[in-house]
């Protein structure tokens, strides 16, 4: 809208829409990050001055610090109530830069879906643990458990599986589940 209006946009706000699309796209490694994506950070960077590899980075790690969160607010920062076939589902989505620090709270963690569960009659909760340096995700589900096993073909143990490459809930997960179930 700016090259439209023929608006120059300061450094500040390229800054901010730079920081944006770095968010939404986990710094350009999301399957959902689309070639225009690239070419505006790009152009936007040309304003802002930053090494976005770094800036990025640093900006991601920043945002994924989710130690003063209960657990409960940790299913419910990013969670979407959906009808997966017959299956009433939530998928609740964390970004973290690192895996093992979340999952040092499995245990509440796991209370609190059970809970979740009970209160809004699931069928399944499927919690992804992404990580954002690694592109993986660590899911913890209860529930129709098989559909997660088959869907990713992998074997649940203690509720837990790596899914490797899985970032996107939009394009990796409810897709995925769906075609499956």
């Amino acid at each position: 809208m700016y090259k439209e209006n023929n608006f120059e946009i300061d450094k500040n706000i390229a800054t901010l829409m730079l920081s944006a699309i770095i968010s939404d796209t986990l710094l350009f490694k999301s399957p959902t990050c689309t070639k225009e994506d690239k070419e505006v950070a790009e152009e936007l960077n040309k304003i802002a001055g930053l090494n976005i590899e770094e800036y990025g980075l640093e900006m991601l790690k920043a945002g994924t610090d989710l130690s003063d969160l209960t657990e409960e607010e940790l299913l419910t920062l990013d969670a979407k109530e959906i009808d997966i076939g017959n299956l009433k589902t939530i998928i609740a989505q964390v970004n973290t830069a690192s895996i093992p620090d979340m999952m040092t709270r499995k245990e509440k963690i796991e209370e609190a879906i059970k809970n979740k569960m009970n209160e809004k009659k699931l069928d399944l909760f499927f919690f992804a643990i992404t990580d954002i340096i690694n592109s993986d995700s660590q899911v913890i589900a209860f529930g129709a458990t098989d559909l997660v096993e088959k869907s990713y073909n992998v074997k649940l143990v203690d509720n837990t599986a790596l899914l490797k490459g899985v970032v996107s809930r939009k394009k990796q997960i409810i897709p995925v589940l769906t075609e499956n179930a």
